[in-house]
C-alpha cells in the first residue's frame, strides 16, 4: 500500500478518529499512534469500544484500512458513551417473581415501550419494539443496529428462540435513536 494509505492514517491521527484494519490475518479496530512504511502502531479496541492494548502491525500485511464509515463511526459512539452502553441490565419490573413465557415478555414489552434483540429459531436477530401482538403472532417495529427504522417484521411467536430485554446492543439503538444524526460524519 502506498500513498493513499499513509494520507488515510496521518487523517486519522490528526483526528484522533478510529479506524479499522484488516491485514491477511485479523481485522483491528484502533487509534493510530504512529506509523512507518514498515510498521503500523495502534492503540486498539474492542468491537465494544472499549481499549484492548497497543499493537504493532506490519505494514505489509495490509489489505485494507477503513475510516469514518458507519461500523467505524458506531464503535466510536460506543466508546464515548460507556455510562449508557455497559450500564447495568434493565429488568423488567416484577418479573422475577412471575412464570416467564417468550408470550409473557414480549407483552410486557409492548406495555412498556422496551427496546428488544430477539433470536428466532433460524438463527436471524432482529431489533425492535413489539407493535402488535396476538397469541401467535408478532408485528414487530425493527431497527438496525445504527437505529435506524427497518420497516415491520411479522413473525410466530413459536419462532422466537429468547428475548433478550437489555444488552449493550439494545441500549445503543435506544440511546442513537434518542441523539438523531449521532453516527453523520463529523466536519473534516
Amino acid at each position: 500500500m502506498g500513498a493513499l494509505l499513509t494520507d488515510m492514517l496521518q487523517r486519522a491521527q490528526r483526528g484522533r478518529r478510529v479506524v479499522a484494519v484488516q491485514t491477511s490475518g485479523p481485522m483491528f479496530l484502533g487509534y493510530v499512534l504512529s506509523h512507518n512504511p514498515e510498521l503500523l502502531l495502534l492503540r486498539t479496541l474492542t468491537r465494544q469500544g472499549l481499549p484492548t492494548g497497543v499493537q504493532t502491525i506490519s505494514m505489509h500485511t495490509i489489505t485494507q484500512v477503513h475510516f469514518d464509515d458507519r461500523y467505524v463511526r458506531l464503535i466510536e459512539f460506543k466508546e464515548h458513551n460507556p455510562e449508557v452502553v455497559y450500564s447495568l441490565p434493565a429488568v423488567p419490573e416484577g418479573m422475577s417473581d412471575e412464570y416467564l413465557t417468550i408470550p409473557a415478555l414480549l407483552e410486557r414489552a409492548q406495555q412498556t415501550r422496551q427496546l428488544l434483540q430477539l433470536e428466532t429459531h433460524s438463527d436471524t436477530n432482529f431489533y425492535g419494539y413489539v407493535a402488535r401482538l396476538t397469541e401467535d403472532e408478532l408485528l414487530l417495529e425493527v431497527y438496525t443496529q445504527f437505529g435506524e427504522a427497518d420497516g415491520h417484521s411479522v413473525m410466530d411467536v413459536d419462532s422466537i428462540r429468547s428475548v433478550i430485554w437489555s444488552n449493550e446492543d439494545t441500549r445503543t439503538i435506544e440511546l442513537l435513536r434518542k441523539q438523531p444524526g449521532a453516527l453523520d460524519k463529523p466536519d473534516q
